[in-house]
């Protein structure tokens, strides 16, 4: 198969699936032999996430290099992306035990909180609307969720989590299903308590109900900002 070939394949494969739209999705397809790299900006994370699944899957690619970003919702300057952040992450109980410290466009460093005993450390960082996450964490689910809050920051346009858990953890469903939930739990936008979530193999289905309909596509966002997340199953509905 040529590299034509393969990128007319990504391409046909994006057509048919239901979170990527190529034709409001300006995604770019580059092929360097088997190898794909994906390029350009998309108008949800559902799409730059499932990009990089759908991509996979097609026969003849054996690697992918997703370099998506998404449209934000509200322009912002990297100052304000880091300050945005830096609130929630400094405000929210999970992370009362870690310390927080900025990084600026420069490289240099503001430490806005260090402990004494710290469960772990995030340094952040934003240049160009992309969020870098650095450091470590004590646990899967506290990686995943400093990953969602970065990409709550409406000015986000991309989202770089090399944080490393300490110790290792091993990851799989109920790891996934975990940060989900907690995702949920402190979006003051959703009210989850009608709803219940599965994950099987990275995919989530949802079901039970929310008060809005606007809390419909609230959650499924939700969803798919959780790292590991390869489809979600929408099934929420109105009382």
């Amino acid at each position: 198969m040529t590299s034509n070939d393969l990128a007319k394949a990504v391409y046909a494969a994006f057509e048919v699936d239901p979170w990527v739209n190529p034709h409001r999705d300006r995604i770019t397809i580059e092929c360097h032999g088997s190898a794909v790299v994906l390029t350009g900006e998309v108008a949800e994370i559902s799409a730059k996430r499932r990009a990089y699944y759908v991509t996979s899957a097609v026969p003849g690619v054996t690697a992918v290099d997703e370099r998506l970003t998404v449209e934000p919702a509200e322009e912002m300057g990297d100052d304000q992306i880091l300050d945005h952040l830096a609130k929630m992450l400094l405000d929210d109980l999970a992370f009362k035990h870690y310390g927080v410290t900025c990084v600026d466009h420069k490289g240099e460093k503001e430490v806005l909180r260090r402990l004494d005993d710290e469960a772990g450390h995030l340094l952040i960082h934003s240049e160009n609307g992309a969020v870098l996450l650095e450091g470590r964490v004590r646990s899967l689910c506290d990686r995943r969720l400093a990953e969602v809050m970065a990409w709550w920051v409406p000015g986000s346009r991309n989202v770089i989590n090399t944080l490393k858990v300490e110790p290792p953890e091993q990851d799989g469903d109920e790891q996934i299903k975990e940060a989900i939930l907690l995702a949920l739990d402190i979006d003051p936008l959703v009210d989850y308590v009608q709803m219940a979530i599965q994950c099987r193999d990275g995919e989530v289905v949802m079901t039970g109900a929310v008060p809005v309909a606007e809390q419909i596509r609230l959650a499924e966002h939700d969803c798919w900002y959780v790292e590991g997340v390869r489809k979600v199953d929408n099934r929420l509905q109105l009382p």
